[in-house]
């Protein structure tokens, strides 16, 4: 099977806000019946999203419904549900190979990438790193639950990440570095990478998930 890498825009506007802050409000509350709630009503409208079953296993095969219960409710889980509808689709970095992600992972540490900036570009954190933002700053929240939530990489990250691929398309490499970039311009993963960031903007989370 194929191992794809999927990506996504979410854009932060007031009513995402408002929903993680209502979403928030229950599970600080203790009250996982209205959480459950919220999310459940909210899944109905995903059904005829593949491109999002097929991206976080919310689809039969993931057993979604399942862990919305209020015995398995998580913060993250919920507000993935909630806000799945509004995520516009990316290109992604499996658009012109299927391993360019991998790719990536593999070659970017000899350009000088950091473990972080590479693991921000591909993986992305946990949906509660999202969510602790909006929280009180006495709250937990700790991944848990249903483990397909994405990777979410912040706007700022974003725009760093976007700054350092359009240097590698425009800059030559030099001489220590040029296996690994003849590599991943050959394969277009650069290109994969620069169209996923290119239509982000300042406020967007970029949303992700590697799927097999």
């Amino acid at each position: 099977m194929a191992v794809l890498h999927h990506a996504f825009r979410c854009a932060v506007t007031s009513a995402l806000k408002r929903e993680i802050s209502d979403l928030l409000a229950a599970w600080e509350t203790g009250d996982r019946e209205r959480l459950s709630a919220l999310a459940v009503a909210r899944y109905a409208v995903l059904a005829e999203r593949e491109d999002i079953h097929a991206a976080f296993y919310l689809g039969p095969e993931g057993a979604a419904e399942s862990w919305l219960q209020p015995e398995f409710i998580s913060p993250g889980l919920a507000a993935l549900v909630v806000l799945a509808e509004s995520f516009a689709p990316l290109p992604t970095l499996s658009a012109s190979n299927d391993t360019n992600h991998h790719r990536l992972e593999t070659h970017l540490p000899a350009l000088g990438w950091s473990p972080e900036e590479i693991d921000s570009l591909i993986h992305g954190q946990p949906i509660e790193t999202m969510l602790r933002g909006y929280a009180g700053s006495a709250d937990r929240l700790e991944p848990g639950g249903f483990r397909h939530t994405g990777g979410w990489t912040p706007p700022g990250m974003v725009q760093k990440l976007s700054v350092k691929l359009d240097r590698l398309a425009l800059e030559p490499p030099k001489a220590s570095e040029k296996a690994a970039w003849s590599l991943l311009n050959e394969s277009m993963a650069l290109d994969d990478a620069r169209a996923m960031l290119a239509p982000l903007r300042d406020d967007d989370w970029l949303v992700m998930a590697i799927t097999h």
